[in-house]
């Protein structure tokens, strides 16, 4: 005669485990995905920042040594959506200009900078 109280069943609270295991599960990844995302976003962005700032430093390698005075430059700058503030400044070394370029841009509620510094001579 077979056993009427087997227990070859899944009970109701082992259903519920799994479910809250699989929940917890699902959850760590959304947010492993979504931090991950982000700072994809941060890196493109710090990407487009020192694209700028080089493109600045080969046009002023490219000009006239002469025409480079001492100083700074703001400049602001729109790119896919995004503004970025662009800093110039030139140093007179005597025999060299020192160049240095900065970009600077708001970001999950965070201001980022990069920078590029190079010296600038005569022919």
């Amino acid at each position: 005669m077979p056993n009427v109280n087997s227990e070859k069943g899944t009970s109701l609270v082992e259903v519920m485990i799994a479910i809250v295991i699989l929940a917890l599960a699902i959850l760590g990844g959304f947010v492993l995905f979504s931090y991950g995302r982000g700072q994809i976003d941060v890196q493109k962005n710090r990407r487009a920042a020192v694209q700028l700032a080089a493109q600045k430093l080969e046009g002023l390698k490219a000009g006239d040594y002469d025409n480079i005075q001492a100083g700074e430059i703001t400049e602001n700058i729109s790119l896919e959506g995004l503004s970025y503030v662009r800093n110039t400044g030139a140093e007179d070394l005597g025999l060299y200009k020192k160049i240095t370029v900065s970009v600077s841009w708001e970001q999950m509620n965070k201001t980022q900078n990069v920078g590029l510094t190079t010296f600038i001579g005569p022919e």
